[in-house]
């Protein structure tokens, strides 16, 4: 894993979505993780959630792939400065495969937090590849 900038390894959050057994199991094998149920409760609004994610300094991490569509989550997402990584071809992916396309983006991921500054919405896909997504 490499450093984000300051020298600090970036902490990423993870969305209700992705349940509990991605990012635990991500967690094992040493990515600084935070769950959304050990913060929030389900009902909690995104609005909420973005800001207190972006105030955190926390990467989101989703499987919602029109998060950026959504008016109210995309000016969210702009109004935190949000950076934000979508899994958006691993719907119908198992926990262990979507484990599996996390694990091979990890090292882009962590370049990508190094060097762009937010906002940013970046779609992973299923081969680990990454690609801005445009949120503006």
């Amino acid at each position: 894993m490499g450093p984000e900038r300051g020298g600090v390894e970036p902490r990423f959050f993870f969305d209700r979505n992705l349940g509990k057994r991605v990012p635990e199991a991500l967690e094992k094998e040493g990515w600084l993780v935070e769950k959304h149920d050990d913060h929030f409760s389900p009902d909690t609004p995104d609005e909420v959630l973005f800001r207190a994610v972006s105030d955190r300094d926390w990467i989101f991490i989703t499987q919602d792939k029109r998060i950026r569509f959504r008016a109210a989550e995309r000016r969210a997402l702009l109004d935190y400065g949000l950076r934000t990584f979508s899994l958006v071809s691993t719907a119908n992916l198992s926990a262990q495969d979507t484990i599996e396309v996390l694990r091979r983006a990890h090292e882009a991921m962590v370049q990508t937090v190094a060097d762009v500054d937010g906002p940013f919405v970046v779609g992973i896909y299923k081969d680990g590849s990454l690609k801005a997504l445009n949120i503006k």
